[in-house]
């Protein structure tokens, strides 16, 4: 186990038992045991018309995490980037973790107390003020 799965391991033991907050790895180290979940969330949210993925992201999310072991570490999310879904992506993963917790591999990057993804001037561009989320970053 590296030094950042330790460092994820045992904040996310502390986050469960004192703070309920996601933990979200921003290092940039990849995790061997992480679980990729475009491909299972995409095939969920395919089964939905349009105007319903939206509605019912957390829903899709959860079903995709059911089928993994307890406290997971996931990574690649980045379908709910999606410019057509209306929602916002952290609130989503906040409300799916305290009914199933998991760890998060953010696949954007962490600066200045910020968490970005995609690139300013694309429509998935997206930044998030984590100080305004009920979150741990590890960075």
């Amino acid at each position: 186990m590296s030094a950042a799965d330790n460092a994820i391991s045992k904040s996310s033991s502390m986050a469960r038992q004192t703070f309920y907050r996601l933990v979200i790895d921003c290092s940039g180290e990849p995790s061997a045991e992480a679980h990729s979940l475009n491909k299972a969330l995409a095939e969920e949210l395919l089964k939905l018309r349009p105007r319903q993925r939206s509605l019912q992201m957390e829903k899709c999310l959860l079903n995709v995490l059911e089928g993994l072991p307890d406290n997971p570490v996931v990574k690649d999310v980045d379908v709910l980037f999606n410019p057509a879904y209306t929602v916002d992506v952290l609130l989503v993963l906040i409300s799916a973790y305290k009914r199933k917790p998991f760890r998060l591999v953010w696949s954007g990057t962490y600066r200045d107390g910020k968490l970005i993804y995609g690139e300013e001037g694309y429509p998935d561009y997206k930044t998030y003020d984590v100080s305004d989320y009920d979150i741990i970053c590890i960075h």
